[in-house]
């Protein structure tokens, strides 16, 4: 199959003007007057051609070996490539919400770090550190009187 005409190739330009036809009418608006405004649509005009040529160049890869972006099992293995115990887990109402559940009294810094290199911008993820604790207490001199309708301990 010729790829050829499934590319549309656009220019920043094009993105440009795009995005100026979108600004609403008004003297604030006008790029004349405002170097500020101008160079935001430059800018947001490259951003969009860089982004307009990756996502050509990915839907003319064959994808069936691998799917796009990273599953939970990546950033499991992530975890556990850091030096991390843990669960890493989604829900199904906030799929862009990771949740990273540590082992008991874990607490893997590279990990956070390798994590914040991975993440995608509409990908937030919480931390969970569990905690465990022994607790002893002593009980001196304690009593227990038992009586009909009530129960009551005294020290």
């Amino acid at each position: 199959m010729d790829t050829s005409d499934l590319i549309v190739d656009y220019s920043e330009a094009d993105f440009a003007d795009a995005i100026r036809s979108l600004l609403p009418q008004g003297d604030y608006w006008q790029e004349t007057d405002n170097t500020e405004l101008t160079n935001t649509i430059l800018g947001m005009a490259a951003d969009f051609k860089v982004t307009n040529d990756e996502i050509q160049l990915a839907l003319l890869t064959d994808f069936n070996e691998s799917l796009f972006g990273w599953k939970l099992s990546d950033y499991q293995a992530l975890l556990i490539s850091s030096g991390g115990q843990g669960v890493v887990s989604d829900t199904r109402n906030k799929p862009n919400l990771i949740y990273v559940s540590l082992a008991s009294n874990d607490r893997c810094e590279k990990a956070w770090f390798e994590f914040e290199k991975v993440r995608l911008p509409h990908t937030e993820i919480q931390w969970i550190y569990n905690s465990t604790i022994t607790v002893h207490t002593q009980v001196a001199n304690a009593s227990h009187t038992r009586t009909l309708y009530q129960y009551e301990v005294t020290q």
